[in-house]
């Protein structure tokens, strides 16, 4: 295992594909291998259908700025990134997240096959908010 600066671009890349609008690299940035996973903070994002991996893309006004230490790490054709960027929503506001992402080497190029989004919480907030919503 060792640090790759070209791991961390490629996910990088997908932050600035998301914040530009660059549906046109989603092809280059994204893996069409059928196993890949976005996870979202929201219920229900669990994304493996193109299309809706595709709406990331192509929403008017998200961002994703950098944190303060995005990292990268490969190891032969498969590497991991993780990161605490800003998460912008369109109209203004947003949220500090962590990411972490599985990247492959496919074609020359690294691609994501899975991202894990999620928002530090503490726990009893959290067991709270899920008894107010009903999941067990």
């Amino acid at each position: 295992m060792e640090q790759s600066s070209e791991v961390r671009d490629a996910v990088l890349g997908f932050y600035e594909g998301v914040t530009t609008k660059a549906v046109e690299r989603f092809d280059d940035i994204v893996s069409s291998e059928p196993a890949t996973l976005v996870i979202g903070t929201a219920p229900g994002e669990w994304v493996t259908e193109r299309p809706r991996l595709r709406f990331g893309f192509e929403a008017e006004g998200l961002t994703l700025v950098p944190g303060p230490r995005p990292i990268g790490y490969r190891d032969g054709s498969m590497g991991w990134f993780v990161d605490e960027p800003w998460y912008g929503f369109p109209g203004g506001g947003g949220m500090r997240t962590r990411l972490t992402a599985v990247v492959r080497e496919e074609g020359g190029r690294w691609k994501i096959v899975h991202m894990h989004v999620s928002v530090g919480v503490p726990d009893e907030e959290v067991q709270d908010l899920q008894a107010r919503w009903g999941v067990a």
